[in-house]
């Protein structure tokens, strides 16, 4: 039996809708933060490296490391999380393409 959560539903439907920014920032804005935290633990893999991606994709990703560090940081308000993910939706893409790669296969 497999099981499936709320995070990899909604990482495919945000795996489905990453190429439309608009449909991406409203379903950030109804998602609670169990839907999220697959997005979550994927920047803090990628920051330890216990992740194998592409050169490319860790190029893309270097821009943001300090975006990667703050989302990772279980501290921090989920509000400004999702505030963080909006305002940077390429980033947001980026990891989305990430996580549906490693998980949704």
């Amino acid at each position: 039996m497999v099981k499936i959560t709320a995070s990899t539903i909604f990482l495919k439907l945000f795996a489905d809708n990453v190429n439309n920014s608009e449909i991406l920032i409203r379903l950030l804005s109804v998602s609670k933060l169990n839907d999220l935290l697959i997005i979550f633990e994927l920047c803090k893999n990628i920051l330890l490296n216990n992740l194998q991606i592409s050169q490319h994709d860790f190029n893309k990703l270097r821009d943001y490391e300090k975006e990667l560090i703050f989302l990772s940081e279980k501290h921090k308000s989920f509000t400004k999380k999702v505030n963080l993910l909006k305002k940077n939706i390429y980033m947001f893409k980026i990891l989305i393409l990430i996580g549906s790669d490693l998980i949704l296969k």
